[in-house]
């Protein structure tokens, strides 16, 4: 029995375009387009960047002055995780902190990661108020698993997601 070799290789050709047609269909309906619906549909959010791979999708994010952190992130994170499946999700928010911000921000961490590493949740508030510089406002939000502190100042803001559980690491204290 002779095999012969054109329709060998092409019988691969036709299996590997139909294998690869087919991710590459399932990547843009089940992902792509799911991911630029979404982010389309939330208000005062513009897609800036989409990367997706197998094991991790990489978004980020442009906002307008109009945008909250603490109300429109949460849902818009969790819509965004359940298109990711079990692949990574990393979304980046690009915001505008002048050094104002940036200072406050600097003298707040001390008080919010005290509370974050004593679980003393309701001292963070507290914390992030007492350093809002004066002529912004300050907004503070927690949900399971993130911390979510917004700055805003004018045209300047500054958002930041802390996670509240640090992920263990291989290293452990001696004591």
């Amino acid at each position: 029995m002779s095999i012969r070799w054109p329709v060998a290789v092409t019988a691969l050709v036709v299996a590997l375009a139909v294998l690869f047609g087919g991710y590459t269909a399932y990547q843009w309906t089940q992902v792509d387009r799911p991911i630029e619906e979404t982010v389309a549909q939330t208000p005062h959010v513009t897609l800036k960047k989409k990367e997706v791979s197998p094991d991790r999708i990489s978004i980020r994010l442009e906002t307008d002055s109009d945008f909250s952190l603490t109300r429109d992130y949460p849902s818009l994170r969790e819509q965004l995780t359940t298109i990711a499946g079990g692949r990574l999700l990393e979304i980046e928010l690009i915001d505008r902190p002048d050094d104002v911000l940036t200072q406050a921000w600097n003298e707040m961490l001390f008080g919010v990661k005290e509370g974050l590493a004593n679980q003393q949740y309701s001292n963070i508030p507290e914390a992030v108020k007492t350093f809002t510089p004066s002529g912004a406002e300050s907004q503070v939000a927690m949900d399971e698993t993130h911390l979510y502190v917004e700055i805003k100042r004018g045209d300047a803001r500054m958002y930041q997601i802390l996670p509240l559980h640090k992920r263990e690491s291989g290293v452990k204290d001696n004591g």
